[in-house]
């Protein structure tokens, strides 16, 4: 894509995969990418106490060139109180985040690593508070990073039913 004239308008819905990715120059604007997700909660009695709730994200790959190039990444969620269509959210029209609720260190992928190695976040006290107001669970995973070459890559929603981000509640 032209990034200089239309990255903050573009759109990748219906993509399979996406980057979670931040880093200090801002010279490289076009790598800051964040990724926003909902999980229906309707399937929860609305009196349910939540006891554990996490999210499971497969991480296929990294930035970088060179092997020794890919940094970890602090990556982390938070939960946004405002909805948004698919089809239409950009990085310029995003809801902005009400509390972030977790964080992960996400290390690069390594030699013998599994092609989709599970990320998880506890997602507890997100999932908690979107149960009590009765709304779906609508989250943002962002990344404050600012080396390069911290870019995680992960298997979106619309991937395949084994890949895709699952949210476990107990």
């Amino acid at each position: 894509p032209n990034f200089f004239n239309g990255w903050g308008d573009a759109n990748y819905a219906g993509f399979t995969q996406m980057n979670i990715q931040n880093q200090w120059d801002v010279a490289d604007w076009p790598c800051f990418s964040r990724y926003y997700v909902t999980f229906p909660l309707g399937s929860l009695p609305s009196s349910a106490k939540v006891v554990n709730a996490t999210l499971t994200m497969y991480m296929f790959g990294n930035a970088g060139y060179d092997a020794d190039d890919p940094k970890p990444s602090f990556v982390q969620v938070a939960r946004v109180a405002g909805d948004w269509n698919e089809q239409t959210l950009t990085w310029n029209n995003a809801p902005p985040v009400l509390e972030n609720y977790g964080w992960t260190v996400v290390d690069p992928m390594q030699a013998g690593d599994p092609p989709a190695k599970p990320v998880t976040w506890d997602v507890s006290g997100a999932v908690a508070a979107a149960l009590s107001t009765g709304q779906p669970l609508r989250l943002a995973l962002y990344s404050s990073d600012g080396d390069y070459h911290s870019g995680k890559y992960f298997w979106s929603a619309d991937a395949g039913e084994n890949l895709r981000p699952q949210l476990t509640v107990t």
